[in-house]
C-alpha cells in the first residue's frame, strides 16, 4: 500500500501537482480512490496525508542512522546494516 501511495504521489509531483512542500488536495483524493479500489478498504484523503507524514518521519530516521559511522544500507534487503558492537554502543547512548 505504501509503495502505491508513493508511486502515485511521485507521478503527481512529476505532473506539477506539488507546487511547494506539499501536494494539492486532488493528489490525495486520487491516491485515496486508487487505494480504496485496489485494496478494498475505505481510504480517505486525510489517511493519505497522515501516512505520508509517517513515511517522511521514518525516512528521516533511516537517513539519520545511515549517515552515522558504522551504519550502512543493504539495497537488496532495503534495510539498515550495522555490526552488533556498533548497535550495542548506539543503544547505550
Amino acid at each position: 500500500m505504501s509503495y502505491m501511495l508513493l508511486e502515485i504521489l511521485a507521478e503527481e509531483a512529476f505532473k506539477g501537482n506539488k507546487p511547494s512542500s506539499t501536494f494539492r488536495a486532488k493528489s490525495f483524493i486520487k491516491v485515496a480512490i486508487k487505494i480504496s479500489q485496489n485494496f478494498n478498504v475505505q481510504c480517505e484523503p486525510k489517511h493519505v496525508d497522515n501516512h505520508l507524514k509517517t513515511v517522511k518521519n521514518e525516512w528521516g530516521i533511516i537517513t539519520k542512522l545511515k549517515n552515522k559511522s558504522g551504519f550502512g544500507w543493504d539495497d537488496c534487503l532495503k534495510m539498515i546494516t550495522v555490526s552488533k558492537d556498533v548497535y550495542n554502543e548506539e543503544v547505550k547512548v
